[in-house]
């Protein structure tokens, strides 16, 4: 009996400890799957910058050229007008309109982990302009000084709407924009500041006449331009 009754706490022993090690094991599973959810999460999330507008479209009956204008608006994150900004009206020669931005990549593992500083792409909206045009002909959108010399004289460092928080720009983000330059040419220094890359992006597409579009971009740097859709109502607020 006393054989008997060791071998069934052996048993049982053995049972109970490989269902601790399943329940442990399945934890360990499930809350490594929530870190790579959060994860993508992080790297997917999409941060608001505009609304356009285009008003009309229309063909020169002489040239054929084709002018495309537009209402652009800085939005905050709900797509609603940004609070200090108007409306902006815009022309563009080509039946594209291309959004020209400039972007500091940080390192992948800081945006998945969001990093207060390094947790998401800085990105501006440097110009527009039209596929018949070329870039240096387009329209200065919002720049921070000293980057491209877009920025109007007298000019905030770092514009409001493209500051991470709401208060005044962190230290680094003047940093980072005060020596964008520097940084494109120079992969050492990027490296030091935690920066993937340094570059210029745009994205375009045909325009539609009385169609609006919305300009975004996630954490990791993906520009998003989305439409033709309905008008949301913005126009001439």
């Amino acid at each position: 009996m006393r054989i008997v009754a060791v071998f069934n706490v052996l048993i049982w022993g053995s049972v109970l400890g490989a269902l601790g090690w399943f329940f442990n094991d399945m934890h360990q599973q499930r809350q490594e799957e929530r870190e790579l959810r959060a994860s993508i999460a992080r790297l997917t999330e999409e941060t608001p910058c505009a609304r356009i507008y285009v008003d009309s479209v229309e063909a020169d009956p002489t040239t054929g050229a084709t002018t495309v204008s537009m209402l652009w608006l800085d939005t905050d994150k709900d797509w609603k007008r940004r609070p200090g900004t108007e409306q902006r009206a815009l022309q563009v020669q080509g039946k594209e309109a291309y959004f020209d931005a400039y972007q500091i990549v940080f390192n992948q593992d800081d945006i998945k982990e969001g990093d207060p500083l390094r947790g998401k792409t800085l990105t501006v909206f440097a110009r527009v302009f039209g596929s018949d045009q070329r870039p240096s002909d387009g329209t200065p959108l919002n720049m921070p000084g000293n980057v491209l010399e877009l920025a109007e004289e007298g000019g905030e460092l770092v514009p409001a709407q493209f500051r991470q928080g709401k208060g005044e720009p962190s230290p680094l983000e003047r940093r980072l924009w005060s020596r964008f330059w520097e940084l494109c040419t120079d992969p050492e220094a990027a490296e030091r500041e935690g920066i993937r890359t340094v570059q210029g992006a745009a994205v375009h597409k045909p325009m539609q006449a009385k169609m609006e579009y919305r300009l975004s971009f996630d954490n990791a740097g993906r520009l998003i331009l989305d439409g033709p859709m309905e008008h949301g109502g913005f126009i001439r607020q």
